[in-house]
């Protein structure tokens, strides 16, 4: 089953970086008994941290172009939002324990009450460094089914919802992150249902086109 990645602590933290410069300020803390931030805006402001859903081309009209049709689809799709490496997982623990502690020790911390109680209620313990580092999480998946949708819309002629081996080659790399990936685009465009009859190529952890770096 997989852990969803705490999503929630991304806006959290920029709300911390301010918060600790606003306690300073005592003109500036009297001003404003209470300051949120809509989440919708930190999302869209995370550098690559940004969740895909935030700043995903949303159009799902089919392209036109005077002349031309669509006849193929060729893509190369990075997978979905993953867990960090062992280290960093360590690392952020570690750190973010300690900004959370120090957020609520302060006697007049400018959150809003629900901002107080969702950093009162966080936590990271669950996350296994050795076990869970670099695993696709819910919102991994959840980004790619979207992705497969939104192309099935502006494609679809191209992208049929029934599964045709000889009309599609799906291919990922041997790892978990790139297998669930490829899962969950694969339900985007036939459904749940029909998943189970997609066929993958055995996969290859040095892919020479997947992954030229590897073999570079």
């Amino acid at each position: 089953m997989l852990k969803p990645f705490p999503i929630m602590l991304l806006p959290l933290l920029l709300a911390t970086v301010l918060v600790l410069s606003v306690l300073a300020d005592p003109d500036t803390q009297a001003a404003a008994a209470c300051t949120s931030l809509p989440r919708a805006v930190i999302e869209r402001h995370l550098s690559t941290k940004t969740p895909y859903r935030a700043i995903a081309n949303l159009d799902e009209t089919p392209p036109q172009y005077a002349g031309c049709h669509p006849t193929r689809i060729w893509s190369v799709i990075r997978h979905g939002s993953r867990n960090p490496s062992k280290k960093v997982i360590l690392r952020a623990q570690q750190r973010l324990v300690e900004l959370q502690q120090r957020l609520l020790s302060q006697p007049h911390a400018n959150l809003c009450p629900d901002e107080m109680q969702q950093l009162r209620d966080w936590s990271w313990a669950h996350l296994n460094a050795a076990e869970d580092e670099k695993l696709l999480v819910a919102e991994g998946e959840d980004e790619l089914i979207e992705l497969a949708e939104r192309m099935q819309l502006r494609f679809p002629s191209l992208l049929p919802d029934i599964y045709d081996p000889a009309w599609y080659y799906l291919k990922y790399t041997a790892t978990q992150r790139t297998l669930k990936s490829a899962q969950s685009f694969a339900t985007g465009l036939f459904g749940r249902h029909r998943i189970h009859a997609v066929r993958y190529p055995p996969p290859v952890y040095r892919d020479p086109v997947l992954r030229v770096s590897a073999v570079a």
